[in-house]
């Protein structure tokens, strides 16, 4: 009986002694809409601030709902990053904002140069502007330079730090664009088909061409379909992309009428500088 009670009070100390330490080790945190931006963030802040996402692995962030624990995360950080046109952004994240008051929102496009494209609904012609500015280096450095911008400002006292890590990134990304620039030089055809078309800042960043192969969101019609083959076929394009979280028949459909093997994406994995080599890779012939 006296065994058991020891242990049992033993037991009741390491706990007790636990929740001391998860006090004391407690970091700031702040909160990022996808994996992309996370990644970027944890290389800025390290070990001294917690990251959370929104939106998980497979997550789609035009139409992403959040569950309850997800939804306490971000109610609970201190800073909330945005991408800053993302569906999740527009729809859901605003009236998280509105009912959490100590929340701030920073929204890492600032100074970007936006691509915008016009789009019809119910009749009504809407002008869209482009999300997917992280899919470049170039767009990712401007992401990063955002966050530096408003973490140091936000935590001051590890001024040095976050700048020797930002510094370190920096170098890492300019690299990615020199290694990116130097695998596309070898490429044959400069245009490469996508179903939605989220490569247009690597497109515009490397003098490429992208052929969406959707419509508004949505499949384009047998018409079109066969008018976009013929297009392909002249400019002799190779390459056809598909993301995880899109997988239309039409698209393997296309890639057959064009003799190309579809090549499966993830602009939105936590380590997408490995996905930009993987897509310089396939548009220049090359195995990655």
């Amino acid at each position: 009986m006296f065994k058991t009670k020891v242990v049992f009070l033993s037991l009741i100390v390491v706990v007790l002694l636990s929740c001391v330490a998860d006090k004391g080790n407690h970091r700031p945190q702040v909160a990022v809409t996808i994996l992309p931006q996370k990644y970027l963030l944890d290389k800025i802040v390290g070990d001294s601030i917690q990251v959370v996402c929104a939106i998980p692995q497979g997550g789609n962030p035009e139409e992403y709902a959040t569950t309850p624990r997800q939804m306490k995360e971000i109610t609970t950080s201190a800073l909330y990053f945005k991408v800053g046109e993302l569906g999740f952004e527009k729809t859901t994240l605003p009236s998280i904002v509105k009912n959490t008051s100590n929340i701030k929102v920073i929204d890492l496009s600032k100074g970007l140069d936006f691509i915008t494209s016009k789009c019809s609904h119910g009749g009504e012609e809407h002008s869209h502007s482009d999300p997917h500015y992280w899919t470049s280096p170039k767009g990712a450095k401007l992401m990063a330079t955002n966050m530096y911008n408003a973490i140091v400002e936000f935590d001051n006292k590890n001024l040095s730090y976050y700048t020797s890590n930002y510094m370190q990134l920096m170098l890492q990304l300019e690299a990615l664009d020199r290694e990116v620039d130097s695998i596309l030089s070898t490429a044959k055809c400069r245009q490469f088909a996508i179903f939605h078309p989220s490569l247009s800042y690597f497109a515009r960043d490397y003098d490429l061409q992208q052929l969406s192969l959707e419509e508004n969101g949505k499949e384009m019609t047998p018409q079109r379909m066969q008018q976009v083959i013929e297009e392909a076929k002249a400019k002799g394009v190779k390459t056809v992309f598909i993301q995880n979280e899109f997988t239309p028949e039409q698209v393997k459909t296309f890639a057959q009428e064009i003799e190309s093997s579809v090549v499966v994406i993830n602009p939105l994995a936590y380590n997408f500088i490995e996905e930009i080599k993987q897509i310089a890779h396939a548009i220049s012939g090359q195995i990655y």
